[in-house]
């Protein structure tokens, strides 16, 4: 398991991992572009979690939409 900085390359399976969760019900807010905008805020920490080199979890916050998310 590698925990590692969250890249543009990882969105489609983010949105795949949202979307088997449940947890893709609000796409402005969750979905690529909210992670590009997240992405580009230096505030935000935006993470993801890779076993075999591939996207099995995230980890998501961000301050000033006081909104903190792990799947």
């Amino acid at each position: 398991m590698l925990i590692k900085d969250f890249k543009l390359t990882d969105i489609d399976s983010i949105v795949g991992i949202l979307k088997l969760s449940n947890q893709f019900g609000f796409p402005a807010v969750d979905g690529p572009e909210a992670m590009r905008r997240v992405k580009a805020c230096d505030d935000a920490v935006f993470l993801v979690c890779e076993t075999d080199g591939r996207v099995v979890g995230l980890m998501r916050r961000n301050y000033g939409g006081s909104r903190a998310v792990i799947h």
